[in-house]
């Protein structure tokens, strides 16, 4: 299951509450691998790692692998996004090894991603970075609002302005059952 959706929707909020939720899961965030390969690898000019190859390969790659080795376990990727070939490539290497991959896009209006992302302290012992990082994160929102308007049908539009963040679990879990019937109590 991968938890799509622009900076601010609610992802890492509705995975903490799908971790609470059920008990065989894996909560899998791209963006580590992201961080570990700026260490290890030249970044593209863009200086954005799923830029990178190597990232959407070990990501995809990851992902099979989990399907695989823990076939009784929901796995679970919060992570935008927001560029189609990059997700294609991705759930075309997760594919490898399961059909069952639940795309989930948590929408939201601009105003409340503003507002979510405006309120959200991420470094508060460090105000600078903190300032930084919400620059960038506001100047994702318009791609983030077009690649909505291009996802398909594979793909299930969740809105997160009213919803709870246990109402959006339960929602994602329905779906989930509906997609792949498993045990996710």
């Amino acid at each position: 299951m991968w938890i799509n959706g622009p900076f601010g929707a609610g992802k890492s909020t509705v995975t903490d509450e799908l971790v609470r939720t059920v008990k065989k899961i894996i909560m899998f965030d791209p963006e580590e691998v992201g961080f570990h390969l700026r260490q290890w690898v030249p970044m593209p000019a863009s200086e954005d790692f799923q830029d990178l190859g190597c990232w959407r390969d070990l990501v995809g790659q990851s992902c099979a692998a989990f399907v695989r080795h823990y076939p009784d376990h929901l796995v679970v990727v919060p992570m935008t996004v927001v560029n189609d070939d990059y997700r294609r490539e991705i759930f075309d290497i997760i594919h490898k090894s399961t059909d069952e991959v639940l795309h989930i896009w948590l929408s939201a209006s601009r105003q409340t991603l503003t507002r979510r992302i405006t309120d959200q302290i991420m470094f508060p012992h460090d105000p600078e970075r903190d300032a930084g990082v919400r620059a960038w994160r506001l100047a994702q929102v318009d791609g983030a609002m077009a690649c909505e308007k291009r996802l398909g049908p594979d793909t299930v539009v969740l809105p997160t302005d009213d919803a709870s963040p246990w109402q959006l679990a339960e929602r994602i879990l329905a779906e989930a059952d509906r997609h792949a019937p498993r045990v996710t109590g």
